[in-house]
């Protein structure tokens, strides 16, 4: 291998970082999702989609959050 391969393999390795969500990634009612939104982790089951907004059941409480700000 050379350098520019190297580097190739390099760059190709991280690209799924930078990779938009696709729509097969979009939550659907009833997904369990995790998140971080407003510097605060969060974890909960998805109730209702309206738009790039979601609400999350975390267990006696719900949130609204945008789903670009899910983790995984």
């Amino acid at each position: 291998m050379d350098a520019h391969e190297n580097e190739y393999l390099a760059a190709a390795a991280c690209i799924h970082d930078q990779t938009p969500r696709t729509s097969a990634q979009e939550p659907a009612i009833g997904d369990t999702v995790s998140g971080r939104s407003a510097g605060r982790h969060w974890t909960g089951k998805v109730e209702s989609i309206d738009g790039d907004r979601l609400r999350i059941d975390i267990g006696g409480g719900w949130l609204f959050v945008l789903t670009k700000d899910i983790t995984h």
